[in-house]
């Protein structure tokens, strides 16, 4: 039996991280998650066993992302999935939620990138995957600042795979997930079990990595809606409005 390969998943404590953690140590990975909530990160790593670990720290902050970068070394995948959103309509929203939303969703996977490759951490031919969002083909009224690190993040990926044909860079987009995540910034939750369980979203990004695609559009429902709003923007853009921005509280005046 072969050393056993080493994936790194930022915000693997829950959602989406927490299932492809389980999906990847099935497969026969040893995982090493980053996570900001000490105690949730304990309950996963006590559930998924001893081939799960975990570093705690805050990637929306400078010292956060120092902390991480000196102890990554031998990655065979990094997954940058850990994301926070901040709803509603633009002028309601709190510019310091904002900030972190860029700070965590595209300032700390360029930042830990950067490292990787100048403390070359990555071994030979490993994956870079990073988790954007739908957001790339259609609009996210009430989430503009959110859409805007999802798209800056695809492009940014799109960039550095050119720049290092070594490695495999593969960009998610996945659509509405059934996580706490979803649950906690959507203005209604009626339809969740419409939602895209986080096991088959994992399972989408692990035969991702397997057949080293650069690009996983999850399921038919999104991939429908790929194709809509690229080819009809306005339908997707009226859409989204009225089933998400209008939902939201509108701003006095």
């Amino acid at each position: 039996m072969g050393e056993m390969k080493h994936m790194v998943i930022t915000g693997a404590a829950d959602g989406i991280g927490k299932a492809l953690a389980a999906a990847a140590i099935d497969t026969g990975y040893t995982v090493t998650g980053i996570d900001v909530d000490a105690e949730r990160a304990q309950t996963t790593q006590t559930e998924l066993g001893e081939h799960l670990s975990f570093i705690i720290a805050d990637l929306s902050q400078s010292e956060g992302l120092a902390q991480v970068a000196g102890q990554l070394t031998g990655v065979d995948v990094m997954v940058h999935n850990a994301g926070i959103n901040e709803v509603g309509y633009f002028e309601s929203t709190d510019p310091v939620g904002q900030q972190q939303v860029i700070s965590l969703n595209l300032q700390a996977p360029l930042v830990l990138t950067r490292h990787l490759l100048a403390n070359e951490a990555l071994n030979e031919g490993a994956s870079l995957v990073f988790v954007s969002s739908l957001s790339r083909y259609i609009a996210y009224p009430g989430a503009s600042v959110y859409a805007a690190t999802k798209d800056g993040i695809a492009a940014y990926a799109r960039s550095l795979a050119v720049g290092y044909p070594h490695l495999h860079v593969m960009t998610v987009y996945p659509g509405p997930t059934r996580t706490a995540h979803a649950r906690r910034y959507s203005p209604d939750n009626s339809r969740e079990d419409k939602r895209m369980a986080p096991a088959d979203l994992a399972g989408y990004i692990m035969r991702g990595i397997d057949k080293r695609q650069r690009i996983v559009i999850p399921g038919g429902v999104n991939l429908t809606f790929a194709a809509l709003g690229r080819w009809l923007p306005a339908l997707t853009d009226r859409v989204m409005r009225t089933s998400l921005l209008e939902k939201f509280d509108k701003p006095p005046g």
